[in-house]
């Protein structure tokens, strides 16, 4: 049992550690180094307040005890074999370690999708305390962890299911979870530097933005995905207006995307964006 609790402690740090680390830096970088040269890319000018700030940390780091928890139950899934981790990357054809990738990414979406669109049904909300993640609107990159440990929980119950179900190379697990962590960050970033188009290109129609999440903070009743807008696009629950609201923000930004599959693609104009084209070549 020492064994288990030590394994989870460590678990719980790392965990700690890595969320203070990665959003502090990019806040460092984001909302102080440029601040001033990457201000047209605040989605609300004004920034997080103090207080904001403070909720978001302290209720970021409480929830990491739930990496505790977890960390118990799938060391203890590992010790008796239960996991369906494999070391050798030959068991499987050279293709099914990367491909798993998207595809994870697809399920986890489409799990905290239908999660979190239950945790804004009355009785789940209560549940999950999911008013702690919504205290604050104005979000930037603390938000991306600052939920009720009870949120937390049912977040990451995805995690030892799939580690069960499905074969995983600990390299795509690495990248899997380096991708996600990152991505949940750039969501809640408060900053919107996708370029133009990107609701509407069908390169990239269903993917999530920091747009779309802040969004949700805005109005709670739209926009629940979180690496991708497929379920909201599906069943209806997209922000109206979404498109209009992103292109706005996203109107300094020198890049675009092509708005159609034919030869824009691969001609400049196609992915310059038009009314700034200044842009690109200012320092």
């Amino acid at each position: 049992m020492l064994e288990y609790t030590l394994v989870a402690s460590v678990l719980c740090a790392a965990a700690c550690v890595r969320y203070l680390v990665m959003t502090s830096a990019y806040y460092a970088v984001v909302y102080k180094h440029f601040e001033k040269r990457w201000a047209k890319y605040k989605i609300e000018p004004q920034k997080p307040t103090a207080k904001d700030i403070r909720h978001e940390i302290k209720w970021g780091l409480l929830n990491k005890v739930n990496f505790f928890f977890y960390g118990l139950l799938i060391y203890w899934l590992y010790d008796y074999g239960h996991l369906a981790l494999y070391t050798d990357w030959g068991a499987y054809p050279w293709w099914y370690g990367w491909l798993i990738i998207p595809v994870l990414l697809f399920l986890h979406d489409a799990y905290f999708f239908w999660s979190h669109y239950l945790m804004h049904t009355p009785v789940i909300r209560r549940l999950t305390r999911h008013d702690v993640h919504h205290g604050v609107r104005n979000v930037s990159p603390y938000s991306a962890f600052s939920v009720h440990p009870a949120e937390g929980f049912l977040e990451m119950a995805f995690r030892p299911v799939i580690l069960v179900l499905i074969p995983i190379h600990p390299l795509t697990l690495g990248i899997f979870l380096i991708i996600t962590f990152a991505l949940n960050v750039i969501g809640h970033s408060g900053y919107e530097f996708f370029p133009r188009n990107y609701p509407s290109s069908p390169l990239t129609r269903f993917g999530s933005s920091a747009t779309f999440h802040y969004l949700h903070h805005k109005n709670g009743n739209t926009n629940f995905g979180l690496f991708l807008c497929f379920w909201d696009r599906m069943m209806g629950t997209m922000h109206p207006d979404y498109d209009a609201f992103f292109d706005e923000r996203a109107k300094h930004n020198p890049l675009q995307l092509p708005e159609k599959m034919d030869g824009s693609l691969f001609r400049k104009k196609g992915w310059v964006n038009s009314d700034r084209p200044e842009e690109i070549s200012a320092p």
